[in-house]
């Protein structure tokens, strides 16, 4: 019996040590440029929070976000674009979603015009109801053109 229970302790404590590092559960977010995957991020991980450039050439194009909260999709959900100081420099708010995996989409035009008036990065946000604060997603570099990497 003692060797039983000893066995079962052993097994319970390797699974929750396996378990506690997977990306099972949790918020999780992907944002795509025209249906093109360019950042995946959990969370609660430790990852520093992702970054990523547009420039003119992405002018027409869309950005679409999808935010998972622990594999549901938040109501009242809502996207913002800040300034370095915490201004809110634009935002959108999107119908609850009937379907999973309903994307947040906006026109990168929106974002490029506030390069114009003067801003040269800002930050995405999320929030819904369920995540009240805002939520930090992406800081976005605003380009004039990008230049190729050699």
């Amino acid at each position: 019996m003692k060797q039983l229970l000893f066995k079962s302790f052993v097994w319970l404590t390797l699974c929750t040590t396996l378990f506690s590092f997977s990306k099972i559960g949790g918020d999780r977010y992907t944002i795509h440029l025209n249906d093109k995957k360019i950042i995946e991020h959990f969370v609660h991980s430790k990852e520093s929070i992702p970054s990523f450039s547009l420039d003119q050439a992405a002018a027409n194009g869309q950005l679409s976000v999808y935010y998972s909260e622990c594999g549901k999709i938040g109501t009242a959900r809502k996207l913002s674009v800040k300034d370095d100081k915490g201004k809110v420099l634009a935002g959108w708010q999107f119908e609850n979603a009937v379907h999973e995996h309903t994307p947040m989409n906006f026109k990168v035009k929106d974002i490029l015009a506030l390069k114009q008036k003067g801003n040269n990065t800002v930050k995405l946000f999320y929030s819904s109801r369920e995540v009240s604060t805002d939520r930090l997603l992406a800081t976005i570099v605003l380009a004039e053109e990008l230049k190729a990497k050699k």
